[in-house]
């Protein structure tokens, strides 16, 4: 089940109120630093012009029924615009997308086809924003093909207001150095 939070809904609480009580439960490592990114999120995520909101956000539940049904796949998705300018309703926001995938998937023996699968789904959600929004064009890369001069020029984009219980690792909790 989505967790779904409204990052400009605020509410004060009397800390008070919260020393009342013990906390019911521990959140497990993931949890905590899921929050933790989701808080962070707030005053770091990207900004894009608001007429190009308007835009996706009229197919908002397909693209998070996208995201869902990849979130053991893709790691991150990152979108680049032709301009951040808020352009008019006759003029087209064109732009490319960039899927990243855990390095690990590509020794999968399918790897190929998951590849293709995940691309085309992706285009045909963003070809239903047309006039408005032009696709030129999605690459999924795993994680290893990806340089940071090609993040440069992308935003991440992918609903970061919402997590999904499937048990994917948001990021990993260690690493091995010696790699």
């Amino acid at each position: 089940m989505p967790l779904d939070f409204a990052v400009h809904d605020r509410w004060e609480i009397p800390r008070e109120l919260l020393l009342k009580e013990a906390p019911a439960d521990r959140l497990s490592v993931k949890e905590c630093r899921l929050v933790a990114e989701w808080l962070a999120k707030r005053y770091i995520r990207a900004a894009f012009p608001m007429a190009f909101d308007a835009r996706w956000r009229t197919e908002y539940k397909a693209w998070l029924r996208l995201l869902k049904k990849y979130s053991s796949l893709i790691q991150g998705v990152y979108v680049r615009l032709n301009t951040l300018g808020e352009l008019t309703a006759s003029v087209s926001y064109k732009c490319d997308l960039l899927l990243a995938v855990p390095s690990s998937k590509r020794d999968l023996p399918q790897w190929s086809a998951i590849a293709t699968a995940t691309e085309r789904d992706f285009l045909s959600f963003w070809k239903r924003l047309e006039p408005g929004i032009k696709c030129e064009g999605i690459q999924v890369l795993t994680t290893d093909r990806i340089t940071l001069d090609d993040l440069e020029r992308y935003q991440r984009f992918d609903a970061d207001w919402v997590s999904f219980d499937d048990g994917t690792q948001v990021t990993a909790t260690e690493s091995d150095m010696r790699e």
